[in-house]
């Protein structure tokens, strides 16, 4: 014990060293944000996005750290449920979804996955309100903001979806469905408007 406490003395009075022409590290390096620390970073380069490629690739890393939030059953569900869906088993995501919702109910990734299966399968009521579940959970969700814009859409909230797809759009500038969505709907108010 006194020799681990003796070592810790030393390293955190040691000197750092620095190689000539070498920037200093920075106090605290991405290696060392949590996971919620993280997402911040990622959701704010992806709002900065120059580009639409650069854009999709930072808000592949935000979907993946959204995936992260929840620990190894939920991961162990979404892997199972995703498996289901991609030979076309329904209703065997759809037990997965269930129970994920069931054990991990403030895991906006589990209602996200119940809503996409939901629409794939027509369930339009469901998915309104999973969605609605998801953005009250994480409004950062721009995935859902965008969904929530199609659903909203469809049930003639014109107004409603204009806003879902604005939301998303201040999330991820270059959202490709929400920004068809959001021209879309602007020219169908404005020609309502004439």
């Amino acid at each position: 014990m006194l020799i681990a406490f003796t070592l810790a003395l030393l390293v955190q009075d040691a000197p750092v060293i620095t190689l000539p022409g070498a920037e200093p590290a920075e106090p605290q390096s991405r290696a060392y944000l949590n996971l919620e620390e993280r997402l911040d970073e990622r959701l704010a380069a992806l709002a900065a996005a120059g580009d639409p490629a650069n854009a999709d690739l930072i808000a592949d890393e935000v979907r993946s750290l959204w995936r992260q939030a929840a620990g190894p059953t939920a991961d162990l569900l979404l892997q199972r449920a995703a498996q289901a869906r991609e030979i076309g088993d329904a209703a065997t995501a759809d037990r997965a979804y269930a129970h994920l919702r069931i054990l991990e109910p403030d895991y906006a990734e589990g209602w996200m996955a119940s809503a996409e299966l939901a629409i794939e399968d027509g369930d339009w009521t469901f998915a309104l309100e999973a969605l609605d579940t998801v953005v009250t959970l994480d409004a950062r969700r721009f995935d859902a903001w965008a969904l929530l814009g199609q659903a909203l859409e469809r049930a003639g909230a014109i107004e409603a979806a204009l806003d879902a797809y604005e939301e998303a759009l201040a999330l991820h500038p270059h959202h490709a469905a929400a920004g068809r969505g959001q021209a879309r709907l602007e020219q169908e108010l404005a020609g309502r408007a004439l």
